[in-house]
């Protein structure tokens, strides 16, 4: 332990030595007492007896300790009474400091937490948080971009040719729905998936081929 921990001890500490030596002299008050009553009984007792001899003036003598004693006795109890209350104020007093701490650390949580969860500063964030999803959308049309555009290829008129074509072929009218038989033709179709399974049939066939030659 440090120079100054010895010379300025906590005060959490300097309570609980406080409360345990009052609490120390309360007992010592109670052991007094009982001391006290017991010395007032006998002195009672001894007071019937000097009566009984006929000894009124000793019964007087006796009966003077008994009320001595008495007032010793009540004398400690109002002391004992006094600490007691005093103690229960610190105990009680010390609850409600300890109480005011952990509210106040609960407080300044909550207003840190307020602070970083505000309604104007989520506002904030939600905004700016639209602003960078409409920022990064741009960002992906402009590199998309319009092949028409980006190529430099105008086909306004081959479009015009194509509607025209389709008008004639439906009499007229334009499609409001694509039939089955208008789906778009793909780059990549099932013809050379096809095409592939047929020249494998037919390398079999002149693997066959020679194999019946070789026999022959």
């Amino acid at each position: 332990m440090g120079l100054k921990k010895k010379l300025f001890p906590r005060k959490g500490k300097e309570k609980d030595d406080l409360i345990a030596k009052s609490k120390g002299h309360i007992h010592k008050l109670n052991m007094m007492n009982k001391n006290y009553t017991k010395r007032a009984e006998i002195s009672r007792k001894n007071a019937k007896i000097a009566l009984k001899r006929g000894e009124k003036d000793r019964a007087k003598n006796y009966l003077v300790q008994y009320k001595a004693y008495q007032a010793k006795v009540d004398r400690s109890n109002n002391i004992r009474l006094k600490i007691e209350r005093q103690i229960q104020a610190i105990e009680e007093g010390m609850l409600i400091s300890q109480t005011g701490d952990v509210m106040g650390g609960i407080r300044d949580e909550l207003e840190y937490i307020a602070t970083k969860a505000s309604p104007t500063k989520v506002a904030e964030i939600a905004e700016d948080s639209e602003a960078y999803v409409s920022e990064i959308e741009e960002a992906a049309e402009i590199l998309a971009g319009d092949p028409e555009i980006d190529l430099a290829i105008d086909v306004t008129d081959e479009l015009n040719k194509l509607e025209t074509e389709m008008l004639l072929d439906q009499g007229g009218t334009m499609p409001e729905i694509p039939s089955d038989d208008l789906q778009y033709i793909p780059e990549f179709d099932e013809l050379e998936e096809e095409a592939g399974v047929k020249s494998k049939d037919q390398l079999k066939d002149e693997i066959d081929k020679l194999r019946k030659e070789l026999q022959g």
